[in-house]
């Protein structure tokens, strides 16, 4: 009697276990244990996809057998996808294998690149063979005629794989997020591109501001359109959100500093991409092999003094700087080495900036230093060299043989020095105690506005290949991919006022991963381990519940 009344004590305890598990499986309760809040999403994040009215198809290139690292990052996506999902089931998504069912691999590639959607190759080397697989790190958000493409592989020059993988586990909820806000937006802000007084050929701006289309409309814009009504330029100009200038070499006018002045007190946000000197790079490298670098005088040193920002007549040297290729021999005997070019700086982003946040190494070519006044403007530094440099003063001349002769790192000696910089809150009038050049009812207040400077007018500019444009970044000798495009894109998301997505950049995320020098060394011992371990635990746990119920039916 005793042994059945135990047995129906025990079947009502399992009975009633297995109650509590269905109870718990129902309710759609998650909890974030981990330290940095890795399952956590934004506020922001919660907000746009609840308030989403209709429904976004998410299509997955991620299926079938992959390497483990992209078994790690589909492991990760399909967590946020079902965080996403739960929010709003206007969400849905599906993993694709788009080489499934296509039996002719290389076409599918071509196409894929055809699209846009470059994969990558991965090679996996193991038990002395080596496998290779392609894969497409990609997201296609489709909502109603309307799709976008999201890359999930975050690229930066000279990062490991482990750390590659991190940074683009850490960028998931952004990169989701940006696609989704290219769908939804119904009024796209403007941005003015000048186009007058010598700014970067078009060919040379067309992969920055290809990249800029799906969030902006853009528009040339040319200061010089009436030269005899200056206010028309400055009523047009006062229609756009954000002012974009490149490279200019010819200087501007009183009445065009006024316009700039005025543009920025009403709340235009401005981004200017300036030269302090200039180098023939056309005779540096194809002709003589050498270019003078001289300053020159655009005319805005005043203005940007009045918001307490100067740029220096100098050329930075840096010994942490991108290579150069040149050609070694004669003839047939003649082959391309790479060399450190000291005028190339490479320099790594603010990263507690979300500009800057898990942005790789920015290029520059032929930058200058800046230097920042005390005024009423919050100022941050957004780009500076490392602490091997060293400035050069012009009139000076560059030769390219100089990449071939031994560096000597004694000689840089100056500490960083700033080569971009961001400027915010309400900016002073260069002409407050002045006579304006033209007539215009200025306001009596100024509204809050931003403003970044870049001492390097080359850095928005892509290289020709045939005169065809190449990716912003990609440099075509020594086949590197500098973060110059990535960089760019976030600093007029944010001059623009998108900087609650850019948010979304910071979020820190460690993840662990497995030591493979060990996993080589003792890789057999520790899967055995693994196999056996969870079995011995289980036979002792059994071995103890049989030797107390043993113990209990004896009493």
């Amino acid at each position: 009697m005793k042994k059945i009344k135990h047995r129906n004590a025990l079947i009502i305890f399992l009975i009633g276990i297995a109650l509590f598990m269905k109870g718990i499986s129902a309710i759609d309760i998650q909890w974030d244990l981990t330290n940095d809040k890795h399952y956590t999403l934004s506020d922001n994040t919660i907000k746009i996809i609840e308030e989403l009215e209709n429904p976004i198809i998410i299509e997955v290139l991620l299926g079938g057998d992959l390497p483990p690292n992209y078994q790690r990052l589909r492991s990760e996506l399909t967590v946020v996808l079902n965080q996403l999902s739960r929010l709003n089931t206007f969400v849905q998504f599906d993993f694709v294998d788009p080489f499934a069912d296509n039996a002719n691999t290389e076409q599918t590639i071509k196409d894929l690149y055809n699209y846009g959607l470059n994969p990558e190759v991965e090679i996996d080397q193991e038990n002395q063979s080596t496998a290779q697989t392609v894969v497409v790190p990609w997201l296609i958000l489709n909502m109603d005629n309307k799709s976008s493409r999201v890359p999930l592989l975050q690229k930066n020059l000279g990062d490991t794989a482990e750390l590659r993988m991190e940074q683009s586990i850490q960028q998931l909820e952004y990169n989701i997020l940006d696609g989704i806000h290219k769908l939804l937006i119904k009024k796209k802000k403007r941005i003015a591109i000048i186009k007058s007084h010598g700014t970067s050929e078009d060919a040379k701006l067309l992969s920055f501001l290809q990249g800029l289309q799906p969030y902006y409309n853009l528009a040339p814009f040319d200061l010089k359109a009436f030269p005899a009504a200056p206010e028309k330029t400055l009523e047009n100009l006062n229609r756009f959100d954000l002012l974009v200038v490149s490279n200019p070499k010819a200087a501007f006018s009183n009445e065009e500093k006024y316009i700039f002045d005025q543009y920025t007190r009403q709340g235009g946000s401005s981004l200017f991409f300036i030269d302090p000197v200039a180098v023939a790079q056309d005779s540096l490298f194809i002709l003589q092999g050498n270019a003078v670098v001289y300053p020159i005088n655009l005319e805005l040193d005043e203005l940007f003094f009045k918001y307490g920002v100067r740029l220096n007549k100098d050329i930075i040297t840096d010994l942490y700087s991108a290579p150069i290729v040149l050609a070694q021999g004669e003839n047939a005997s003649s082959e391309y080495k790479p060399y450190p070019w000291v005028y190339h700086p490479l320099v790594q982003p603010t990263g507690n900036h979300p500009i800057g946040s898990a942005i790789g190494n920015v290029q520059h070519r032929f930058t200058s230093s800046i230097d920042t006044l005390e005024n009423a403007l919050k100022k941050t530094i957004l780009l500076s060299s490392s602490n091997r440099s060293k400035r050069k003063t012009p009139p000076f001349i560059i030769e390219l043989k100089e990449a071939t002769q031994p560096l000597k790192p004694s000689a840089f000696n100056e500490d960083g020095m700033m080569t971009a910089v961001l400027l915010e809150g309400e900016f002073p009038s260069l002409f407050a105690n002045r006579i304006a050049p033209f007539s215009w009812s200025s306001p009596s207040t100024s509204k809050p506005a931003r403003m970044a400077l870049f001492s390097d007018g080359n850095i928005a500019e892509n290289q020709l290949n045939s005169g065809e444009p190449l990716e912003l970044g990609y440099d075509k000798w020594t086949n590197n991919l500098y973060a110059n495009k990535s960089y760019l894109h976030n600093t007029v998301h944010y001059l623009i006022g998108e900087e609650e997505r850019l948010d979304l950049r910071t979020k820190d995320i460690q993840l662990a991963f497995l030591d493979t020098i060990l996993l080589n060394k003792k890789g057999t011992a520790l899967r055995y381990t693994a196999s056996l371990l969870p079995l011995i635990l289980l036979g002792l746990l059994f071995l103890f519940v049989f030797v107390r119920r043993k113990q209990h039916f004896r009493q």
